[in-house]
């Protein structure tokens, strides 16, 4: 702070001095005209010529100090040429002592001496900043013609001579109390401006940290709308995984403003597009891309999303991906399923993006390829148990065959000793050449007749003991007791049990896989028939089916020994069984179909003997009434009571 207050009073030294030269050039000349005819014309000349001269010394100095470019790298040197010339023009002024001596009378004196008392106390006013040039200029000044009228024998003049010298020291005294003032304005000055420095870089400060809050405010605001947009995709219920990633992108190219969203299955050099919005882009889904013509190759490289917004304005135009597709904009982060690298996810635009990608997209962008990730695993998972699901119902239906056997055999056999019986009877009247035409076509047609039955009972057990994926159709129930009532029925015969079919007229169509259904049906009708089995009458089994809201609901009730309640509770978990020599899975494998077609299965015990199995399966949905159209054109005659 000393050397700018330095600096402060050597700048307004200067700034006041052209007053100082104005007094001087003007002073000086009118004390020269009027004492012009009382003093000799030559010293007056002289001593005029003299203070000019300091004068002008002066004023050239002060120009030359205003224009100097940066008279603060020398301002001591600047600071002691003014004193130098303020002294000199002092001792001019000083000097005035030879008029002194020349002068006629009094009044000449007096005169000389108010015009000395006058310049002394102008300096105060200019040269007082710096205090060193006040005392160079005045001592020089007043101590001569003081001097001089103190050693006169005048009493008039030594009063002068007195007063002057407490002229001098006045002067002197306001001089140094006016510097020491200015120098505190000076460093109150600086000090208020240090302040207001500190203020306004506060004041700045403050601002950024407004800006930088009110940023982030924007930010937090971006980012929870953000993951509520991502919740209302991810939380509404879809059926199929491939269903769930097509809405999550369109809500990422909304959320970009981007036209493209891709999800892309990276293996070796291969890029396959599994996923992507809109469907009839240019490059449609299942479509395989070289890895080295995509962005994809670079978004694999780093573990952080990449993204641009403006690819022909950037080093991105040379990428064979721009060159080949003109892609502009592109955000892409790579997926992955548990520990492996699936590939990649990415938006894209052949438009520039006006705005950059912020920190928010390029997290949520994240979010979004872990989510992915989430749903791709939870498909394997879920298809690795649909296989073992289908493994075991088919294990089931081959075991549950196994034990029906005897009766099956037994069942074939029938059609096949009355085809045996009717070609013997023909074979013997043709030996006897006893045959007529009539009777000949009648036991041909039996013989036909009894073939297609064995054939019918053949197909039945080949369809029911065969494996292949699950497929859901729009299905009628009464469609599902007729194909399967031959089993049913003669399960029942086997074991002198009655079977009673109860089904509304009015059932509307479900959506589900007919054997897993048929295989339900089966397991829940031999664990009834189990039940029964060893007990008086009444041995009988009703199957039931009736709509319930959205649901077609079927039961199973039976008239056996029923159930305590304990185990009720646990008939359903796996490997739990009453019969001697079961393995406690034919329920949890019928609960496990069921619940894989969105219904569910449970047990209630009966009023009278006996219990009752329920499940449900969900109307199939009025957009697929058609297929269901075309299945009823083919449907038999309804399940009739038994």
């Amino acid at each position: 702070m000393a050397g700018q207050i330095r600096i402060q009073q050597v700048q307004l030294l200067y700034e006041q001095a052209p007053l100082d030269i104005i007094a001087n050039l003007l002073v000086a000349p009118l004390l020269v005209v009027a004492t012009w005819n009382a003093l000799p014309q030559t010293a007056l000349l002289i001593w005029l010529a003299l203070l000019e001269t300091t004068v002008m010394a002066r004023l050239g100095l002060t120009i030359a100090f205003r224009r100097c470019s940066d008279a603060t790298c020398a301002i001591e040197c600047w600071s002691i040429a003014y004193i130098v010339t303020c002294a000199a023009s002092g001792i001019c002024w000083g000097g005035s002592i030879v008029l002194l001596n020349l002068s006629p009378a009094l009044v000449y004196d007096t005169l000389i001496a108010l015009v000395l008392g006058g310049m002394l106390m102008g300096g105060v006013l200019t040269m007082s900043s710096e205090l060193v040039a006040y005392v160079a200029y005045a001592l020089p000044l007043a101590l001569p013609p003081v001097t001089w009228l103190l050693v006169q024998d005048d009493p008039l003049r030594g009063t002068m001579g007195s007063t002057g010298i407490l002229y001098l020291l006045l002067a002197l005294i306001t001089a140094y109390r006016y510097h020491h003032t200015l120098i505190r304005s000076l460093r109150l000055g600086l000090e208020n401006l240090s302040v207001a420095r500190s203020l306004a870089g506060a004041k700045e400060k403050t601002e950024e940290i407004n800006r930088q809050l009110a940023e982030q405010q924007t930010a937090l605001r971006d980012s929870v709308e953000a993951l509520r947009e991502l919740y209302q995709v991810i939380s509404t219920p879809r059926r199929r995984a491939s269903e769930k990633i097509q809405a999550m992108l369109a809500m990422g190219c909304q959320r970009f403003a981007v036209s493209t969203g891709t999800l892309c299955h990276i293996v070796g050099e291969r890029c396959e597009i599994t996923q992507t919005i809109p469907s009839d882009g240019e490059i449609p889904q299942g479509e395989v891309l070289a890895l080295a013509d995509t962005y994809c190759r670079d978004t694999l490289r780093v573990p952080q999303p990449i993204g641009f917004e403006h690819a022909s304005a950037g080093p991105w135009r040379q990428h064979p991906c721009f060159r080949k597709y003109q892609l502009e904009v592109y955000l892409g982060t790579p997926v992955r399923v548990g520990e492996e690298l699936f590939g990649t996810l990415s938006f894209s635009d052949r438009k520039p993006r006006s705005t950059l990608f912020t920190v928010v997209d390029r997290e949520l962008i994240q979010l979004m390829a872990q989510w992915v990730g989430g749903v791709l695993a939870q498909e394997r998972m879920a298809e690795a148990s649909q296989r073992q699901q289908t493994l075991l119902a088919h294990a089931s239906r081959l075991n549950t065959l196994g034990e029906m056997a005897s009766s099956l055999v037994h069942e074939i056999n029938q059609p096949v000793t009355a085809i045996a019986l009717y070609a013997e009877a023909c074979l013997a009247r043709l030996a006897h050449q006893s045959v007529e035409p009539a009777e000949l076509r009648d036991t041909l047609e039996k013989i036909a007749a009894q073939s297609a039955r064995a054939n019918t009972i053949i197909q039945r057990i080949r369809h029911f003991a065969r494996r292949g994926k699950t497929h859901h159709t729009v299905v009628q129930i009464r469609e599902l007791l007729e194909e399967v009532a031959d089993f049913l029925n003669l399960e029942a015969r086997r074991h002198a049990i009655r079977i009673t079919y109860d089904t509304a007229e009015d059932l509307p169509p479900v959506l589900a896989d007919p054997l897993q259904i048929q295989q339900v049906i089966i397991n829940l009708v031999r664990n009834a028939v189990d039940a029964i089995d060893g007990r008086e009458d009444p041995r009988t089994i009703v199957i039931s089916a009736r709509h319930e809201q959205e649901t077609v609901e079927l039961t199973v009730q039976d008239t056996g020994s029923g159930l305590k309640p304990d185990i009720l509770g646990q008939l359903l978990h796996p490997f739990f069984t009453t019969k001697p020599e079961g393995l406690g899975l034919g329920l949890p494998i019928s609960q496990a179909i069921v619940e894989a077609h969105g219904g569910r299965l449970w047990v209630t015990s009966n009023h009278g003997p006996g219990v009752t199995f329920h499940f449900t399966l969900p109307v199939a949905p009025p957009a697929a009434a058609p297929e269901y159209v075309v299945q009823s054109e083919r449907t038999a005659e309804p399940v009739s009571n038994r």
